[in-house]
């Protein structure tokens, strides 16, 4: 997670591979429900803030170098793509066809999230930073200041730029980031030291059963 970024931009070249690769993650019944607005340069990323972080709310705002980011991705999720899909003739019996209501899971949710999360893997992999944060309540207003159609579902906003490392390694850390990672399989107040009540105290994994018997 970067924090800090510089105002460097992007590589065309580069910012296309990594949108490709984050094009490619699997999708239930290959259906690819998402999409990404990309936003380069200022003008172009400014149309965003102006709409999501106005400047009369901007004063005390932490992360100031973050509305220089050279590119934010905005992530949207398409529902209907799934519904049209299984309403195909390899896909009908499911059922998925009928509409939103019949999915159990939404995987247009699912699936727009791998995305994200691939394209973030792929921007790291070309050693930019990368910071994912949601639109909240302002999802709306950015889908329409860029034209997403309505009926498409807010993911988030991925900011990808060059990390500036001095604010990096001069900020103050997060206060989360220590936080102890939960164990694998075996209670996790085993590898916390003595009294350190942040330790996570479920496993992640459980064999066999919940209750790991």
């Amino acid at each position: 997670m970067t924090r800090h970024f510089l105002a460097e931009p992007v590589n065309d070249a580069v910012l296309e591979s990594i949108l490709d690769t984050a094009r490619r993650v699997p999708s239930a019944g290959n259906s690819q429900g998402f999409d990404f607005v990309v936003l380069r340069g200022p003008d172009e990323t400014a149309r965003y803030w102006d709409t999501a972080l106005p400047a009369d709310r901007r004063d005390g705002f932490r992360w100031t170098s973050l509305l220089a980011c050279p590119v934010l991705v905005t992530v949207w999720a398409d529902p209907q793509a799934y519904v049209e899909r299984y309403g195909e003739l390899d896909k009908e019996r499911s059922g998925l066809g009928s509409g939103t209501d019949a999915w159990a899971t939404p995987y247009w949710i699912v699936d727009a999230s791998f995305a994200s999360l691939a394209l973030q893997y792929a921007a790291i992999d070309e050693g930019l930073g990368v910071l994912f944060f949601g639109m909240f309540d302002h999802a709306s207003a950015v889908a329409a200041e860029l034209g997403v159609p309505p009926a498409h579902e807010p993911i988030g906003t991925v900011a990808v730029g060059w990390p500036d490392r001095d604010a990096e390694a001069a900020a103050r850390p997060a206060a989360s980031r220590d936080r102890p990672r939960r164990s694998l399989s075996r209670d996790a107040a085993h590898d916390a030291a003595p009294g350190d009540s942040t330790a996570p105290s479920r496993p992640v994994v459980h064999w066999g059963s919940w209750l790991g018997r």
